[in-house]
């Protein structure tokens, strides 16, 4: 993991050096106790930026929530009520590698999706992904298929780890649901695979890897076509493919997303790709109950 604090160059020149290096130097050690909170170890202290590690994707992804959450606070240090925007890049490594640090490729591809990362914002690259608890799975998304060495123009994919789940801007397209419109569960049904989203167990994920709960194999579905999370007796539908997802409600209302959320209500199809002689390519049937 790289952490680096936001705009702390302006921060110098609105409070001066001695203010703006104790406001930094508290920062960081709010962020160091959060990593080791989280079984992780500081490596380094890279002015504003801290390089750590974690035994887990999991362990990562949790601390880069936390420091989040803790920075934003409006009274997030004692000392003063400065509120810190972070990047936080991820990115996992050899066995044995950590002693390379930033030299080794991968230090400097998590350094560099730290880069890319916007204010408020978790960079995690595909190998991270692939090694997150479901829950962590079932908020993140596609951000794109980058660059990241312009020697050898290797590509590097990353995806985005949401830490404030309550403020994902959830599509238009839900509108059709009400404040009180909750339900216990929601079932999810493909051929002869069904399964049932409620409290206990409350992520799905759907694609063509082998590792999604509903695994479609189709050219057209994507490795993770997309996500469902049922919280507080509403369910969220993710779509993070590539040829897009198709909801059919029962009142035959009908959403087409891409990269989007929509919260589910009633029941309906979840249509998959596109459609091939205005078949579907896999249609899931949803019912809240």
């Amino acid at each position: 993991m790289f952490a680096d604090i936001v705009g702390s160059s302006a921060l110098y020149d609105q409070l001066g050096d001695v203010v703006a290096q104790r406001i930094i130097a508290e920062s960081l050690s709010v962020m160091a106790r959060i990593v080791r909170h989280h079984d992780g170890r500081v490596a380094a202290e890279l002015g504003d930026e801290l390089m750590c590690y974690f035994p887990t994707a999991g362990d990562a992804a949790a601390a880069a929530g936390a420091m989040h959450a803790r920075l934003s606070q409006p009274d997030p240090l004692p000392t003063h009520d400065f509120r810190h925007q972070l990047r936080i890049g991820l990115h996992v490594i050899p066995v044995g590698d950590e002693e390379a640090g930033l030299a080794s490729e991968a230090g400097k591809v998590a350094h560099w999706a730290a880069r890319q990362a916007k204010a408020d914002q978790t960079l995690a690259t595909l190998p991270v992904i692939d090694a997150l608890p479901g829950i962590f799975r079932a908020v993140s998304w596609f951000v794109g298929d980058e660059t990241w060495n312009f020697v050898s123009f290797e590509h590097v994919t990353l995806y985005e780890i949401v830490w404030d789940v309550g403020a994902i801007t959830v599509s238009s397209r839900d509108q059709h649901g009400t404040e009180d419109d909750r339900y216990d569960a929601v079932i999810f049904v493909y051929e002869h695979q069904t399964v049932l989203l409620n409290a206990e167990r409350p992520v799905l994920s759907v694609g063509r890897a082998d590792e999604n709960d509903l695994s479609i194999k189709h050219d057209l579905v994507s490795r993770q076509h997309f996500t469902a999370q049922f919280s507080r007796g509403r369910c969220t539908l993710t779509d993070k493919s590539t040829n897009g997802t198709v909801l059919i409600t029962d009142g035959e209302m009908i959403y087409t997303l891409k990269r989007d959320v929509v919260r589910l209500t009633g029941g309906g199809q979840i249509v998959l790709g596109h459609t091939t002689h205005g078949r579907p390519v896999a249609s899931i049937r949803f019912d809240c109950l």
